[in-house]
């Protein structure tokens, strides 16, 4: 239906002009507005997008409601994120419910006509909880009980905490399930965040989720190789966490650790999602889960399609393009992975702690970004600056004192913008032909190796979202036990742990006609973090007809560096740039770098002051399989991404100046992202009609800093 729609108003301009075509489209468009909030419960395809904010009803009197109504609807918004953090205002003791007065809330939104996402919220747990539940409590690595008196201390994992917190879950879901207000639930708030809890109680299900996996302590001595330093087990009960208050334990111990605390997190975001669609309800979901937290976190790529319905995340990127703004990037694409769905941005970005606005058009920049990389909803954090707790100074839409702030206005122009764009592609869902895959085993291992991985998992990911930013290009991040969809592309970035199952799924991608990027670091080690004994990459020698005969890295205390050697300095010292040569020739900063020897492989790149192999192409079955020498760089991953794009048939991106982004998001619509605070000239190259200005181009658009426009021609 949008699809036609678009084609329509595209002959409105051609033969009546833009501003009789729009007033038409209004028109064709108008019926569909009343379906919004029904396509959304339905989970039928959506044409929506949708703006608001969250809110804390819990936090303001009562009479304040309407007010805050009043202003959001003059703002355009058609949604609000409601009821987390807050379980002890429905429940403020064991078994007493208090629902009546946000029954009042929800009618209040209904009147107004904006959606609630509803968030079931599981965390902070009542304090009545934590003293029921003991074994909910953290304890710290010295097996010491935590009090309770920050967000986010209960562990999850405990049975009587999931006892109160399930049990709340249900009665929350059916009271709310047929509200006319409802548009949607959220699962809980930022799972995956805070500690782990090194309790009698978690140590118990520890060994358990042992005894599971490895049937005999033979085999798990075996997998935790024991035999070194004299830490040979006799039973499964002489099993303690290899972390305590002075020292980690072994490697392949920890590794079992972290795996056993994420599948057990995992398994709660599970069982939530079931408790919620077993009230019999046809209402959509989402989870703003912390899945990446790096002292928690869960395995998102091998759980997500267990729980996720539509994919969320809070958003907080500053209010330039940064290495912040990389990094929560990648962990954007993560969590949209294979899901062939919109984002939502359950939460994000209004004023920052210490910051009460940036450069005006920032956050609508960051907006429109998200808009380009497939989000739906963006829901700012927080509707009114909070007077109390640990957010006190994190500036929202509104001051602490109720008043609309530059933020306000700021989000009426966004709202205004998606109510525009609605009407055309959106929200844009792509179907990339390159996927990038991620594993929370390479983060484990690399968290713990860190006196040999110099490169954390954290900026892997960073250099590529760099990579695909400055190329404009889509991507999809998988996990490659469970990838669900074909692909030209496969890259490895940093794949440190490669099980048989993992090396299994590459060679038959490769064998099957599919082509394999793999960086250094690669394949060092197998699923119990134990070093290859056979030539690396382990597993997967022969798919890429190498062997990695040795390392060495560009700078060190020892080095010597000769009067032609670029280098350059910075906190770590001096270091080499590497020059990489080709058709032609460039540097790269890095600090890793392998030497390869080739068997069946070919040199497709060199180091030529190293005399050595920088990247090397071996044919294997009907694909082709690439191993980069060096750590994982964003500079040379693009220059080799430019050179295959036309030699795999990849899709190569729209051609842009420096600093804008732009995606064709459907035939004859182009959205361009100006990421800069300058003024951009872009060419068009025919007449075309801006649906943000209302303006009609001739072939060139001027877009001011932290501008945005989408082009019909």
């Amino acid at each position: 239906m949008v699809l036609l729609l678009n084609y329509m108003v595209i002959r409105l301009i051609m033969q009546k002009g833009a501003i009789c075509a729009i007033a038409e489209y209004e028109l064709l468009f108008n019926f569909l507005k009343k379906y919004r909030r029904r396509a959304l419960r339905g989970n039928e395809e959506d044409m929506a997008l949708y703006i608001g904010a969250n809110y804390h009803p819990h936090d303001w009197d009562k009479k304040r409601w309407e007010t805050d109504i009043a202003l959001m609807k003059q703002a355009g918004f058609t949604t609000i994120r409601v009821g987390h953090l807050c379980w002890d205002s429905f429940e403020p003791d064991e078994g007493v419910y208090t629902f009546e007065w946000f029954d009042k809330f929800m009618d209040l939104l209904d009147v107004a006509g904006i959606g609630a996402v509803l968030d079931v919220s599981m965390r902070p747990a009542p304090v009545w909880v934590h003293k029921l539940c003991p074994g909910c409590n953290l304890y710290s690595k010295g097996g010491n009980m935590q009090p309770s008196i920050h967000r986010y201390m209960e562990d999850v994992a405990d049975p009587s905490y999931q006892h109160y917190a399930f049990r709340f879950a249900k009665i929350l879901t059916n009271r709310y399930k047929n509200h006319p207000a409802l548009a949607a639930f959220g699962l809980c708030n930022e799972i995956g965040s805070g500690a782990l809890s090194f309790s009698p109680q978690s140590r118990q299900r520890f060994i358990q989720w042992l005894k599971h996996k490895y049937a005999t302590v033979e085999q798990l001595n075996r997998a935790w190789a024991t035999r070194r330093w004299c830490r040979k087990l006799t039973a499964f009960e002489d099993v303690v966490f290899p972390e305590n208050e002075l020292f980690l334990g072994a490697p392949e111990a920890w590794l079992d650790m972290r795996r056993f605390f994420a599948e057990m997190t995992g398994d709660f975001m599970v069982k939530l999602k079931e408790t919620v669609e077993e009230c019999g309800i046809n209402v959509s979901h989402s989870s703003n889960h912390y899945a990446e937290f790096d002292t928690n976190g869960f395995d998102y790529l091998n759980t997500y399609d267990k729980f996720v319905e539509y994919p969320g995340i809070g958003f907080y990127p500053g209010y330039k393009i940064t290495e912040k703004y990389y990094s929560l990037m990648s962990t954007y694409n993560q969590r949209l992975a294979e899901t062939d769905k919109p984002m939502w941005c359950l939460e994000f970005q209004s004023g920052s702690e210490g910051w009460h606005h940036g450069p005006y058009g920032a956050v609508r920049m960051m907006a429109m970004l998200c808009l380009q990389n497939r989000a739906q909803m963006i829901l700012g954090w927080t509707w009114r600056t909070m007077l109390a707790g640990e957010e006190q100074y994190l500036s929202g839409i509104l001051g602490h004192d109720g008043l609309p702030t530059v933020n306000y206005q700021e989000y009426r122009q966004i709202a205004s913008d998606m109510k525009k764009l609605e009407k055309y592609a959106f929200p844009y869902v792509p179907v990339p032909d390159t996927a990038v895959a991620f594993s929370s085993d390479n983060d484990y291992v690399i968290q713990y190796g860190t006196r040999h991985y110099k490169q954390t998992y954290r900026q892997t990911k960073t250099e590529i979202q760099k990579t695909f930013f400055d190329l404009n290009r889509d991507y999809n991040v998988i996990g490659l036990k469970n990838r669900k969809h074909d692909y030209k592309l496969l890259i490895l970035p940093q794949y440190v742990l490669m099980s048989q199952e993992e090396a299994d799924e590459i060679r038959n991608f490769v064998k099957n006609g599919g082509n394999v990027i793999m960086t250094a670091y690669s394949a060092t080690v197998d699923e119990h973090s134990q070093a290859f004994a056979t030539p690396r990459p382990g597993h997967l020698q022969d798919v890429f007809g190498i062997r990695v005969a040795g390392f060495d890295r560009t700078g060190g205390e020892w080095k010597e560096f000769s009067e032609n050697v670029r280098f350059t300095e910075n906190e770590n010292g001096k270091h080499e740039l590497l020059k990489v040569a080709s058709d032609e020739e460039f540097y790269i900063d890095v600090d890793y770098y392998e030497e390869l020897e080739l068997h069946t492989a070919a040199e497709y790149a060199a180091f030529p002051e190293k005399r050595l192999c920088a990247v090397s192409v071996n044919e294997y079955g009907k694909g082709r399989a690439y191993y980069m020498a060096a750590e994982t760089d964003a500079e040379f991953l693009k220059w080799l991404l430019r050179k295959l794009t036309p030699e795999l048939g990849l899709y190569g991106g729209l051609s842009v100046p420096e600093g804008i982004q732009a995606r064709e998001i459907a035939k004859g619509q182009k959205f361009y992202v100006n990421t800069t605070a300058q003024t951009i000239k872009i060419s068009l190259g025919k007449p075309g009609f801006g649906v943000l200005s209302e303006k009609e181009y001739a072939d060139k658009l001027i877009l001011k800093p932290y501008d945005a426009e989408l082009i019909m021609n």
